[in-house]
């Protein structure tokens, strides 16, 4: 009988290993998309969306009171890579000398938004946004894309790698200089910011 008990072993094991909680067909424990947005301590009946341009709410979250950070889903705004417009599209009015480095890039920018549901509706409404904000973009490009352009009192770099990512702002003021040096590039840590609103030329 003894020769039997490594495979009833074997068998208990693969046993506790199929049977890990999770929400996964398979039995395994969902993997966290690894994007994270930060800000000041929720109040009550806080939620967090994810916005276009044109204010249209693409995802929504529930936060809790006195969070200061909730893990959101990627994949919920992945279908928003179909209203992608040309990239030339997102420029300033007053752009200048614009350079892109291919032809027909499409591109699509989206931007955080936390606001207090003071009507219990749900939705947000006229005076429900909290007075926070970031300069960083969750952008959609269809190709690796670099473009450059100049506005009066700034100069621009935009590089954003092809998909979904963090476009991250940075601006600097050159020693002895006043145009200001803009870049919002692709970085691979998707954790984004939500602070008090600051001008375009501040971190």
């Amino acid at each position: 009988m003894k020769r039997f008990v490594p495979l009833l072993l074997g068998a208990l094991l693969l046993g506790a290993c199929s049977q890990s909680p999770g929400g996964t067909g398979s039995g395994r424990p969902e993997l966290s998309s690894g994007i994270e947005v930060r800000f000041p301590a929720a109040p009550s009946s806080a939620y967090l969306s994810l916005l276009t341009g044109s204010g249209e709410s693409v995802y929504q979250v529930a936060v809790p009171a006195g969070a200061t950070s909730v893990a959101v889903d990627g994949s919920k705004w992945g279908a928003q890579a179909a209203n992608a417009e040309s990239i030339l599209e997102f420029l300033p009015a007053e752009a200048l000398n614009v350079s892109v480095n291919a032809a027909g890039i499409k591109a699509n920018f989206l931007h955080w938004v936390m606001w207090q549901d003071k009507n219990s509706d749900g939705k947000l409404t006229a005076g429900e946004a909290l007075d926070l904000m970031t300069h960083d973009r969750v952008a959609y490009v269809s190709q690796d894309a670099e473009v450059k352009f100049s506005t009066p009192s700034m100069n621009q770099v935009w590089k954003l790698k092809q998909g979904w990512s963090r476009a991250e702002h940075y601006v600097y003021l050159p020693t002895g200089s006043a145009t200001y040096q803009r870049r919002l590039e692709s970085s691979g840590v998707q954790r984004y910011e939500l602070h008090l609103p600051t001008p375009v030329t501040s971190q």
